[in-house]
């Protein structure tokens, strides 16, 4: 059984190698085939995480994940990170369980965003991820959102 240092280290490893620099063979070594993004409602395992670091590093090339604070706890490990990076790539964003906006065309703009991650540790490898991240502030800075449309009335009325 990993002790928490030892699961820190798992969970740092895979916003490095993977998220950071796109080394997409270390999800072999990091993450459990059973793996569950939770809040998700696709199949899980080594597939969907790489599904969703290709979707992210495709839409930004320079994506970088810095960790602001940790938390480990027995099996837990939190980290609230700042996700940062420039919008060279379509993107294909997920708005909600089932729901995906995009693809959305490159925009040439940057964006810095704090999430905050839990992901469970169980024999060396991650099995269970939970996110909070703003996504709305991701989509503002990159100047994605939809503008809101006047009704007729109000049009008429000025």
């Amino acid at each position: 059984m990993a002790n928490e240092q030892d699961n820190g280290v798992i969970v740092r490893r895979l916003w490095e190698a993977v998220w950071n620099r796109g080394e997409l063979d270390a999800i072999d070594d990091l993450v459990d085939d059973d793996f569950t993004n939770l809040g998700v409602r696709r199949p899980g395992g080594r597939a969907a995480m790489r599904h969703i670091v290709t979707v992210w590093r495709s839409a930004f090339p320079d994506l970088r994940v810095d960790i602001e604070e940790e938390i480990v706890h027995d099996d837990r490990v939190i980290h609230r990170v700042t996700m940062r990076g420039t919008h060279l790539g379509d993107f294909q964003q997920g708005v909600g369980p089932g729901r995906i906006m995009g693809p959305m065309a490159p925009t040439g703009r940057s964006f810095a965003a704090d999430q905050i991650h839990i992901h469970r540790v169980q024999d060396g490898r991650i099995v269970e991820h939970a996110a909070s991240r703003n996504d709305l502030l991701l989509l503002s800075q990159l100047r994605l959102l939809p503008t809101p449309q006047s009704p007729p009335e109000a049009a008429q009325s000025s």
